[in-house]
C-alpha cells in the first residue's frame, strides 16, 4: 500500500486546457452569435489541392513544442491532419505530449468525421466521431468494446483543425466578422466562435517582415490574437499564460526544444498569495477576497458562501448521517443525475461494480461506504502526473494519476454502489500558493466534500470550489487562469 504523499497539486485538466488553446485558438466564446452561412461568403479564393503548415510553440519565450497541419483535397471536401507535440515539466517531471487529429470536412469545412488521440507515454486517449445530419455519434475504447454516445447538434459544426483551411478560402477585409459553431473532441461539446478582422499590420518573424491581417476573438473571457498573411496562412498566434505560436518550416520546427525544466506548467498556473497559512490541512474556516468571481462558482453553501467578491468557507462538521441506505433508491431527479454512468465515468461497468462492492462489503451506510472507497483510492493509486483524459476504466488498469484520476475513479466507484457523487474543480492551498485541483462530493443528505489524493472527508477549508462537473464543465474556468488573484483575510 502506498503511504501519504504530499506534493504540489494541480489538476491535469489545466494542462489539457492549454493544449486546447494551442490546437484550436478558434474554439468557443461567451457570445451568443447567429450562425453564418459559410457557403455564401462574399469573396473566395481558389484552394490548393494540398498544403502543409508548421508552427513553433513558445511559453514565456521558451520553445516547448511544434504543430503541423496538413490538408488534402478529396473528391468531396477535405482531409485535415493536425499534429501537436509538447515537451512539458509537470511537478518536476518531464513529459512529452503528442496529439493527433484527423478530420474529414465537407466543401464548407464543416465536420463529417474525426479521429483524435492524445498520448503522454503511459496512457493513450482515443475518440472518434461521425456526423449524420445533425447527430454526432461518438465512439471511445477498444474495438468491439467501445463506449458510444449520441449528441444532438443544433447545426453541423467545424473542428478547430479545419479553421486554417477556411481562412485560406476567404479574402479578408477589415471590420469583417465570422461566426460559426466549433466542436471540441475532448470536452465533447460544440460552442459558438466569433472572429473579427481588426487591422492590417506588419509583424516580424526571425527578423523578416510580413504583411498580416490581425484577427481577434474572445475565449471564455480572455482575448486571443492571431495574424494571417494575405493568403490566409497563419503567421503568429498569441494565447494567454505566455503562449505564442510562430510560423516555421519542417526542418526548423522540431529542433531546439527547451527541456531544461525551467517552466513548470503547474507552477505557471499557481496563484501566489502574500499571506501564509500554517497547517493548511487543519484549517476549518477560511475567508478570502477574489479580484473576480467566476460565473461558474457555486454559491449555494452551506460549506461555501459568497458576498460580493469575498468567499467564506467552513469545513463540514460531522456526524454525517444519511436518511437512505446505499444504494439510493429515491426518485429525486437531481440525485439520480449523479448516479448515472458517463462516457468517461463507467459506473455501470461490471469490473467497477465488482470492485466497489468488494471494497464496501456489506456496508450500506453511505458515509462509511464512501470513506472506505476513498481510502481504497488513496492507498491503491500511485500519485504522479498523468497527461491524459481521465477515464475510470483505464485508471483501474494503470492505477496511476494525479487529482483528476483520483476524482474520476472515486466518482465511478461511489456511483457503482449507489451513492450520488460528483467531481469538483477549484483551488487548494500549498506552500504559499493556491493550485488548481480536483476533488469530489458525495451526497449524504447534503453534499459532503472528499479528497482522495489527500485522504480527507470532509476536506480542509483551503479547498475553494470553482465549478461542479466533468471536463465539459471544467473548461468554463479557463478564462480565469493566470488572471485570478486571492487575498487571505482570515483563517482558523
Amino acid at each position: 500500500m502506498r503511504k501519504a504523499v504530499i506534493y504540489k497539486i494541480s489538476g491535469i485538466v489545466i494542462v489539457l486546457f492549454w493544449l486546447f488553446v494551442l490546437a484550436e485558438l478558434v474554439k468557443r466564446t461567451n457570445f451568443n452569435p447567429t450562425s453564418v452561412d459559410l457557403a455564401h461568403i462574399d469573396e473566395k479564393r481558389p484552394l490548393e489541392k494540398g498544403s502543409e503548415e508548421w508552427m513553433e510553440i513558445f511559453v514565456k519565450g521558451r520553445k516547448v513544442g511544434y504543430t503541423v497541419t496538413r490538408v488534402k483535397k478529396l473528391e468531396e471536401g477535405f482531409e485535415v491532419r493536425e499534429e501537436i507535440f509538447l515537451t512539458v515539466n509537470l511537478m518536476g517531471s518531464a513529459r512529452e505530449i503528442l496529439s493527433y487529429t484527423t478530420a474529414q470536412v465537407d466543401e464548407r469545412f464543416l465536420l463529417n468525421s474525426f479521429d483524435f488521440s492524445l498520448s503522454s507515454g503511459l496512457i493513450d486517449f482515443k475518440i472518434s466521431g461521425k456526423i449524420k445530419e445533425n447527430d454526432l455519434y461518438l465512439s471511445m475504447g477498444e474495438e468491439g468494446k467501445e463506449e458510444t454516445r449520441l449528441i444532438k447538434l443544433p447545426s453541423k459544426p467545424m473542428i478547430g483543425a479545419a479553421m486554417t483551411q477556411f481562412f485560406k478560402s476567404s479574402k479578408l477585409k477589415i471590420g469583417e466578422s465570422f461566426a460559426f459553431p466549433v466542436f471540441d473532441p475532448i470536452s465533447m461539446t460544440t460552442n459558438p466562435a466569433i472572429i473579427k478582422v481588426v487591422a492590417e499590420e506588419v509583424i516580424e518573424i526571425d527578423s523578416k517582415p510580413y504583411k498580416a491581417f490581425r484577427l481577434e476573438m474572445n475565449f471564455l473571457g480572455r482575448p486571443l490574437v492571431f495574424w494571417l498573411d494575405e493568403k490566409g496562412v497563419s503567421l503568429k498566434e498569441e494565447g494567454f499564460m505566455g503562449f505564442t505560436l510562430l510560423r516555421s518550416t519542417p526542418a526548423k520546427a522540431p529542433l531546439g526544444l527547451d527541456r531544461s525544466k525551467m517552466v513548470d506548467f503547474y507552477e505557471l498556473s499557481a496563484i501566489k498569495v502574500e499571506e501564509k497559512i500554517r497547517n493548511p490541512q487543519e484549517i476549518t474556516y477560511l475567508k478570502v477576497r477574489l479580484n473576480q468571481v467566476p460565473s461558474s462558482m457555486p454559491i449555494d453553501g452551506p460549506r461555501q458562501t459568497l458576498s460580493d467578491r469575498i468567499i467564506f468557507i467552513e469545513k463540514e462538521i460531522p456526524p454525517f448521517k444519511a436518511s437512505y441506505t446505499a444504494p439510493y433508491r429515491g426518485k429525486n431527479n437531481n440525485l439520480l443525475y449523479y448516479l448515472r454512468p458517463e462516457m468517461l465515468i463507467q459506473s455501470k461497468d461490471p469490473e467497477i461494480i465488482s470492485l466497489a462492492k468488494e471494497i464496501v462489503k456489506e456496508t450500506t451506510d453511505p458515509f462509511l461506504a464512501a470513506n472506505m472507497i476513498m481510502e481504497w483510492v488513496f492507498e491503491n493509486l500511485e500519485k504522479m502526473p498523468v497527461v491524459s483524459i481521465p477515464n475510470a476504466k483505464e485508471i483501474l488498469t494503470y492505477k496511476k494519476g494525479d487529482c483528476n484520476e483520483h476524482a474520476t475513479i472515486l466518482t465511478a466507484l461511489l456511483r457503482a454502489v449507489g451513492i450520488p457523487a460528483r467531481i469538483v474543480v477549484g483551488l487548494v492551498y500549498k506552500d504559499g500558493k493556491f493550485y488548481y485541483h480536483a476533488w469530489n462530493e458525495a451526497y449524504i443528505d447534503k453534499w459532503i466534500s472528499m479528497d482522495a489524493i489527500l485522504k480527507q472527508m470532509p476536506v480542509d477549508a483551503t479547498h475553494i470550489k470553482l465549478i461542479n462537473g466533468g471536463i465539459e464543465k471544467q473548461i468554463q474556468i479557463v478564462g480565469i487562469i493566470g488572471n485570478l488573484k486571492i487575498n487571505i483575510l482570515d483563517y482558523r
